[in-house]
Order: C-alpha cells, then structure tokens, then sequence
C-alpha cells in the first residue's frame, strides 16, 4: 500500500512539473504577427534581452505626462530590428497596431513611422537600471518608447505591449476633387482684447470657433474667458460645432417657455443624445455646467462626428487616470473623462487634479470643444 502511495505522488508530481514546462514553453512576453510578416514571432523575455549587439538600445527618451516633461534610462530591443531582420517584414507603408495585456487600448502606429531611424521605437524591458513593474502584473511586462517628433507631443509611450500586428494600411476612399468657388477675404476680423496671460491657453481655440462662428463674444470686443458657462450655453456651442439643425421646442422642459433663446439649441440637444434634463421636469438651462458634465457632452460629440466609436470610448477607465483626485469623478463620466484625458484635452485646464466638480468657465468650454472636435 505504501508502494502505491509513493509511486502515486510520483506520478502526481511528474504531470504537475510537465504541465509548468508546457506552461513555460507557451509563456511569451510578446507576439509579432500580421499580413506584412513574413515570419511570426514568440519571444520569450529573455530572447529579447539575449538578441545581438545591434538590435540592442540603451538611451534616454524623453515623454510628456501631465507631471510634465520627464526623462528615463531605456534598454530594450529596436521594434524596427525585429521587423526588418527577424520577422521578414520587407513593406515601408502600412499599419502597425500594439495591444496591451490589459485590453487598453492603443492608437495604431504607421509603419514608416516604427522603421524611422530617428524615432527609434524600442521594446522597453528594463528603464532607469530595473526591470519594468506595471501593479505587480504576472505577466512579463513590455513598454513601447519612442522618441518624439515634436516638442510637447503626448502619447509616445505604450504599456503592457504583448502583441504586435503590423498589416495593411485601411484604404481611405477618395473623392473626386471638386474646384472651390472663389470665397470673398474675410475684412472684419475677429479681436478679444481680454484674453490676458491667464486665459493664453485657451487663446488659439476662442478665435478658432469664433471664426466658425461657433461661439460669440458678449460685445465691445470682449471675450469674458473668465465667466461662467451654463448648460444652455453649452447646448449651443456643441450643436453649432456638429452642424445639427435646430428643432422646434417641444415644451417638455417645466424651466424652459417656448420663446426661450436657447429652446432651439436644447431641442437639438436632447433630441441628438447629446444633454437630458432631470427627472423632475426641469433642464436647469441657467445651472452652470460642471467639468465632468461637460466632459460626458463632449465624448458624445465626439461619438456623434465619428471621432471615435463609443465602445472604444468606455475602454478607458479612471482606474488608470493620472489625476489624483480620479476617485472624486462620478461613475456616470467615467468612461468619457479617462477617455478625452488620453487626448489630452484637458491640457492647460485640469493639472495633478481634474476637480470634476469645479464650474466651466468660458475659455475652458472653448479649449474643451475645440481640442474634442476639431485639434488635429
């Protein structure tokens, strides 16, 4: 009876040891796949660090966060090495897509830009002299760095990569160029001779939807940045922006009569899923709008002008945000701050803290709308 015991936790033991090593063989840090690869990839973590000479990067990248500029020590393995030389891809166009083992995800990059020389895109495994630990994740962690194309650029570092798939560039349907008519210069130009040093960062952006006519001063060449902007305020601007016809109001709201200015805009509004009114009746058009609201309107803006899909959208979450106070933003605006935060349009308005709570002012409405709809 003994004999048999012993030898059954032999045999227990033995399947549990293979079944590591299967676990071990399949265990890759990263995956290179796609249509313009002539030969996938599997690397283990140790592959990559164990790849020659010449594949190997050891400098410093810069990147932007919402902290500011930083700097880190990188050593990792060019992409553009592992592309050209062991995955056989011979293509100069197309598409190079990273996913991240936590599903976030990540705008794809073009091919030429990962085989550029001078943006050096590199798969991270160790910065600043230690190994990369992204929240004590299991898996062996691989972050994308590359260098940045331009002063101030966001949006160069990628985390958690452990699949690549670089493929065709998606075809874009062209139109038939038709001859602009001749368009009469513009003689009365457009000046705010109150956008003082405290409202610069907003600047670019008021004169950009004033000129399409988007969104007015108050008269005398005065701006007001500083004021306050409510809800119907900004139903106007957001329908104006997405070009939406006026409705006729329909009288649902007890707080708006029918010859309210902005009863057109509110219309429009609610009948596009842009605002709703409240459950008691009321739409509250002079309540000032909050900065969580107004981020909930945008990403809807953004949905609705095809800038992004909505599922796309509810991806991000604040789980990952880096303000501080990310735990104060309501469940309902989520998904739509984390979002429009990744397209940093809340730079030069929100710091180390979002404050979703704190009241929209005139120059943060046109900022928000401008970098949503129409920042390249």
């Amino acid at each position: 009876m003994k004999k048999i015991k012993v030898i059954s936790m032999v045999l227990a033991l033995v399947m549990i040891l293979s079944q590591a090593l299967v676990f071990a063989e399949d265990h890759y840090a990263l995956e290179i796949g796609g249509s313009l690869v002539a030969t996938e990839l599997k690397l283990t973590l140790e592959e990559l660090k164990g790849m020659p000479e010449e594949a190997q990067i050891n400098q410093v990248y810069v990147y932007n966060s919402k902290g500011g500029e930083k700097t880190v020590q990188v050593k990792g393995v060019s992409l553009a090495y592992l592309l050209k030389e062991k995955a056989g891809v011979t293509a100069e166009e197309g598409s190079v897509e990273f996913f991240a083992a936590d599903g976030y995800p990540i705008d794809p990059q073009t091919l030429s830009d990962v085989l550029n020389e001078e943006l050096k895109f590199v798969l991270a495994y160790e910065v600043d002299g230690e190994p990369i630990n992204n929240d004590e994740a299991v898996i062996d962690e691989i972050t994308v760095y590359r260098n940045l194309k331009y002063e101030g650029e966001f949006n160069t570092v990628y985390k958690l990569v452990n699949k690549i798939v670089v493929g065709q560039a998606e075809a874009v349907e062209e139109t038939p160029e038709v001859p602009a008519e001749p368009v009469e210069e513009e003689t009365n130009e457009i000046t705010f001779t109150d956008i003082t040093e405290e409202y610069k960062f907003a600047e670019a952006a008021i004169y950009d939807l004033a000129k399409r006519g988007i969104i007015d001063g108050i008269g005398g060449g005065l701006y007001a940045p500083g004021n306050v902007f409510t809800r119907e305020q900004f139903c106007k601007i957001i329908v104006v922006a997405l070009g939406y016809d006026l409705k006729e109001y329909e009288g649902e709201f007890s707080d708006i009569a029918l010859d309210r200015w902005s009863a057109p805009y509110v219309q429009a509004a609610v009948d596009s899923g842009l605002f709703v009114g409240y459950p008691d009746g009321t739409f509250l058009p002079e309540k000032v709008i909050t900065r969580q609201e107004m981020a909930l309107v945008a990403a809807r803006a953004a949905v609705a002008k095809g800038l992004v899909d909505q599922a796309k959208v509810e991806k991000f979450v604040m789980e990952k945000s880096n303000y501080q106070d990310k735990e104060d933003v309501a469940d309902w605006a989520g998904h739509a701050v984390a979002w429009l935060e990744a397209q940093n349009v809340f730079v030069g308005i929100a710091g180390e803290k979002f404050e979703p709570a704190k009241n929209v002012n005139r120059a943060e409405a046109a900022l928000v709308v401008f970098n949503t709809l129409f920042s390249e």
